[in-house]
Parts: C-alpha cells; structure tokens; sequence
C-alpha cells in the first residue's frame, strides 16, 4: 500500500532546504512546509507507539494546534 505521508514528507523536506537557498518569500512559504514536516512526523510516531484511540485522537489534534501556532508564530517573527 501507497502511503501519502512518506512521499509528503520526503517533499516537504527538499522544499525546506531549498528555502534557505533561494529567497526570503519563498522561505516564508517554505516555513509552512517545515512545521507540515515536523506534524506529519509527529503523527506518524503517535499512531505507532499510541494505541488507547481516544489517547491518540488527543495527541494528534494537539499536534496539529501546536503545528498551526508555531507557523503564526514563525510568520510573525519574519514579518
């Protein structure tokens, strides 16, 4: 079975490295792609090693919050 998340993180990875390369709005952008990274990650860890369905549920929405408030946050410092 195909599994989108590898090939999302794989991409999200180049993007970001392509990012510090390039120019400061593609950097902005690339930001988005860095915290999408680290969530897509931090997912795949949760439904792993967490089992309890209500547990992980939990996990997964507050990562996802963390993630959209780090990418604000990050936004914010640039801008």
């Amino acid at each position: 079975m195909f599994d989108l998340s590898w090939l999302l993180l794989r991409l999200a990875a180049l993007f970001t490295l392509e990012g510090f390369i390039i120019d400061i709005e593609i950097f902005v952008f690339i930001i988005g792609f860095l915290f999408y990274h680290v969530h897509l990650g931090l997912k795949t860890i949760i439904n792993d090693y967490i089992h309890i369905r209500k547990v992980k549920l939990a996990l997964i929405i507050l990562t996802r919050i963390s993630t959209v408030e780090l990418t604000r946050y990050a936004l914010e410092l640039l801008i």
